[in-house]
């Protein structure tokens, strides 16, 4: 992929929670995506909203995710070229 695809769409995500957020897989559009690494993460808060933003790194893209730890869903913001 060599441009930035925006999404928009809830997912499923595997993930492991120790002092961080550690994506391991996605779900979507019935594929499953291992995820390799976190590139970049940042939190932010909406009123009583927070909102976490991470940039995981797979074998042929990455992928922004948003973590929403009010209702514990997560959504797929972007694809991204690797």
């Amino acid at each position: 992929m060599s441009y930035e695809t925006q999404v928009n769409e809830p997912i499923k995500v595997w993930a492991f929670f120790d002092n961080g957020i550690f994506p391991l897989a996605i779900s979507w559009r019935r594929r499953l995506i291992k995820l390799e690494k976190v590139i970049f993460s940042s939190s932010k808060q909406v009123g009583q909203l927070k909102l976490v933003s991470l940039v995981c790194a797979s074998e042929g893209a990455n992928f922004e995710l948003e973590y929403n730890s009010n209702n514990y869903s997560w959504k797929l913001k972007k694809v991204l070229p690797a």
